[in-house]
Formats: C-alpha cells, sequence, structure tokens
C-alpha cells in the first residue's frame, strides 16, 4: 500500500487572525523518502475533508494540550475531531507527543504536568518489541505534560516507558493507533520515524 500522509500544523496569533505552520524537520524527513503528504489545516470543516485524500494521519507536536489560549483551543476541536472521523473511516493514526497526549484524552485517559522533560534526552524502555527490536532507546523530549503509568487510557497497550515509568509509547492494535512522547522527525537518523510510519504501511 502506498501511504498519503496528512500531517496536522501548529498554530499561533498573527496580528489580528491566526496562522498555521509546520516543522520543517517533518518537510526534511518525507522529502527524504519522497513521501506522499499533505499539509491539514486548522478548520475542522476542510481538515475533515481531507481525510479521503490521506490513509493515515498524523498527529504533530506543539501547542500544550491544556492552556486556555484560544490557539489550543482550535487546534483541540480540529483534531479532536479528526480523531473521531479518522477512527469511523478505518483511517491509522500517528500521535506525536502533543499528538500522543490528545489521544490518550480523547479516550478518557488523563495527563498531568511533569518535570525535566523539555529539551533534554533520556532513555526509554521497551515493554513490547513489537515495532522496535529493542529493550531501550536514548530519544528527545519537548513536553511539558505526559502521561503517568495509571492514567494512560484502557484502550492503550504501553510499549515504552522512562525511567520513572511514565508512558514513552503506547499502541492500539484495534484502531491501528501509535502514540509516542518522544519526537523521531527531530532525530538525526531517521530510521524510527519511517520504521513507525512503515509500520502502518504493512499493515
Amino acid at each position: 500500500m502506498t501511504l498519503k500522509i496528512g500531517l496536522t500544523q501548529n498554530l499561533k496569533k498573527y496580528f489580528k487572525n491566526y496562522i498555521d505552520f509546520s516543522d520543517h524537520y517533518w518537510i526534511r524527513a518525507f522529502s527524504k523518502k519522497n513521501m506522499d503528504f499533505l499539509l491539514v489545516p486548522n478548520h475542522e470543516k476542510i481538515s475533515e475533508t481531507l481525510l479521503r485524500k490521506i490513509n493515515l494521519l498524523i498527529l504533530s507536536g506543539g501547542n500544550d494540550v491544556i492552556s486556555r489560549e484560544k490557539t489550543s483551543i482550535i487546534r483541540n476541536k480540529v483534531e479532536l475531531n479528526l480523531i473521531k472521523k479518522s477512527i469511523q473511516k478505518k483511517i491509522p493514526i500517528l500521535g506525536i507527543c502533543r499528538g500522543a497526549q490528545l489521544l490518550n484524552l480523547f479516550f478518557g485517559g488523563k495527563i498531568t504536568k511533569i518535570n525535566n522533560h523539555m529539551d533534554i534526552r533520556h532513555k526509554i524502555f521497551f515493554e513490547d518489541k513489537k515495532i522496535f527490536n529493542q529493550e531501550k532507546l536514548t530519544v528527545n523530549s519537548y513536553h511539558n505534560y505526559g502521561i503517568i503509568k495509571n492514567n494512560l487510557s484502557k484502550h492503550f497497550k504501553t510499549l515504552a516507558n522512562d525511567e520513572s515509568e511514565n508512558i514513552e509509547m503506547f499502541i492500539s492494535e484495534k484502531n491501528r493507533i501509535i502514540g509516542t512522547m518522544w519526537h523521531p522527525e527531530r532525530e538525526k537518523n531517521l530510521y524510527y520515524l519511517f520504521k513507525l510510519i512503515n509500520y502502518f504501511k504493512i499493515k
């Protein structure tokens, strides 16, 4: 199956309006493998329409999920609708950092403010070698909120934790969803990003 990827975008205030923007780490990664992708705007109706043209949705990182800023409120509304519609249409979802947090909230889990996870590198430990056939990996970390062990939705199975047992990766085989709290697109070695994307390709 040839993948056509839909990538959600970050949102910021721009004068009296708002502007969507995408991290160029994603552009670099997609161009390296000549992957077909669409940038999904923060507009509920248009974004839902674009689901007809993709067969993998990536919920990218960015704005804090728990925030009273209008940028977060707008983006949450759009992406929660995309999650709902993607499940209905059986479109697999890869949630990165913010995207993983939103997926957990959508399925009844919780997220919590955590310390010492912004702009650091740390080890994660795999409970399940389903995707990456290794016991541990050193990854980046750029989040203020995380998922502690007991707050992961019962809909998901843990794939990896950090040393404090914060959830770093999870999966739903039923709905073909993976969430990862680290950013594989920001690593110099893109092997892990392509491994994740190809997991959906072969299923």
